[in-house]
Formats: C-alpha cells, structure tokens, sequence
C-alpha cells in the first residue's frame, strides 16, 4: 500500500511541484487549496502525512493543526512557509510539527522530512494495530 501525502497550499504552483516530487519517489499526493478542502475531504482521505502552508485563506495552518491534534487523529505534519518567523516556527514545532520548513526549500530536505514523517506512522501502526 503507497502512502499518501496530503497537500494544503493555497498556491496551486506549490501544490504542483510538491505533488511532482512526492510522486518521483513512488508516493501518491492529493492537494488541496485551504484548510476546509482538507477537512471536507478529510474522511475520504486518510493520508499518512500532511504538508501544510502556514498562511491559507480562511483556517490558517497553526489552527488546522491544532483542530487535527484536538480530534482523535494523529497526522504527521511538515509546516512549509514563506513567512518563516520564530514564533509560528516555535508554536507549529511545540504542537508536534515534523518539520518547519522556510519557502523555498531544498527538495532533499523535504523528501527527509517526509520519510522521517511515514516512519512515525509506520511505528504507530505497528504499536496500535487496526
């Protein structure tokens, strides 16, 4: 079974690109351009990893984050931005983000986030079996 790594950026080119990459290495992606996309899609789509912008229109990426961790569901998340300030970095971080990464960012770098990422959830199904 191929994992599944969701998109949330309001920017369709980002979206493109990173799905084009996640997609070399043999993974499936799916985008999305805001929040509420995600989480209308949410029960339809069961991804393994979310990459997740900060700044979305509407529900910005702190408060998705935040309303995933208060559901049941542990999702990985890798936050990508182009306003990397140390408080949001601080906060998306302390609430269990994967990575922070700044936009642009080195390819290498996200594939090692992502894997990173899939091992966590990996090792939660092998802890708590369906």
């Amino acid at each position: 079974m191929t994992s599944l790594i969701a998109i949330v950026d309001d920017e369709n080119s980002v979206r493109r690109a990173v799905g084009r990459l996640v997609k070399s290495v043999g993974l499936d992606a799916q985008g999305f351009s805001s929040a509420e996309e995600f989480l209308e899609a949410h029960s339809a789509c069961t991804p393994n990893c979310l990459i997740l912008d900060l700044r979305l229109p509407g529900m910005s990426g702190l408060e998705l984050q935040d309303r995933l961790s208060a559901g049941d569901r542990r999702l990985p998340i890798i936050f990508v931005s182009a306003h990397d300030d140390a408080e949001s970095r601080a906060q998306a971080l302390q609430a269990g983000a994967v990575a922070f990464l700044g936009k642009p960012f080195n390819d290498e770098v996200l594939l090692q986030a992502i894997r990173s990422a899939l091992q966590l959830t990996d090792g939660n199904s092998r802890r708590n079996p369906a």
